[in-house]
């Protein structure tokens, strides 16, 4: 088991500030995200970071790059890692979606375990994540510190399975504001919450 594990989530991007999900779409970072990248780097950088691994979307993959910056570590890139896939809703507004799936958008927006049109339920995706995640914990060294570098909706699911959270009858995580980091440690063969940057919009867009 590794000494820490921190899930960092990606910058800004114009789909965040406009409320549009983005899913798996590859969208950039805007002006902030990438000075909120530079800026939040050296904080991360400071839990003594070993490895880094990131989402292949580029949103991600650029906020990788700026810890990479600060520790001189490469960034190990993982589609694995990506974005919950919201399908038809992929490039539309909260506003858009509702017009055309208002009874699928509530069930969303009350964390109901939807699946929009063409993409992944959020039991899906959490899986995919999570199943990455331990294979690169598996695969890291027991002393070292890593690094996930990926994305909101799936950050949260994948926290909350491996700390035994969000069914019907436990607790949730928040969504993680841009370039919020989480921290989880080892405690005999699970896992302790020792850190998490929640927004203030439980049900913000992926």
């Amino acid at each position: 088991m590794v000494a820490q594990l921190v899930l960092w989530r990606h910058g800004q991007t114009d789909y965040n500030k406009a409320g549009r999900f983005q899913g798996q779409v590859d969208v950039p970072l805007n002006a902030t995200g990438r000075a909120q990248a530079a800026a939040t780097a050296p904080v991360v950088a400071a839990f003594g970071i070993d490895s880094i691994h990131s989402s292949d979307l580029t949103r991600a993959r650029t906020t990788a790059q700026a810890l990479a910056d600060v520790t001189g570590l490469p960034v190990h890139e993982n589609p694995h890692l990506r974005e919950l896939s919201v399908g038809d809703w992929e490039d539309l507004t909260r506003e858009e979606v509702g017009a055309r799936w208002p009874d699928q958008l509530e069930a969303w927006n009350t964390g109901q375990d939807v699946r929009p049109p063409g993409g992944e339920s959020r039991t899906e995706s959490t899986a995919r994540v999570v199943a990455a995640i331990r294979e690169i914990v598996a695969d890291a060294g027991e002393d070292e510190t890593v690094a996930v570098v990926a994305h909101g909706a799936v950050l949260r699911g994948a926290a909350e399975a491996l700390l035994g959270l969000g069914t019907d009858d436990t607790g949730h995580l928040g969504v993680m504001t841009n370039c919020g980091y989480g921290v989880l440690t080892p405690r005999r063969g699970t896992w302790v919450l020792r850190h998490w940057s929640a927004g203030e919009d439980p049900g913000a867009v992926a």
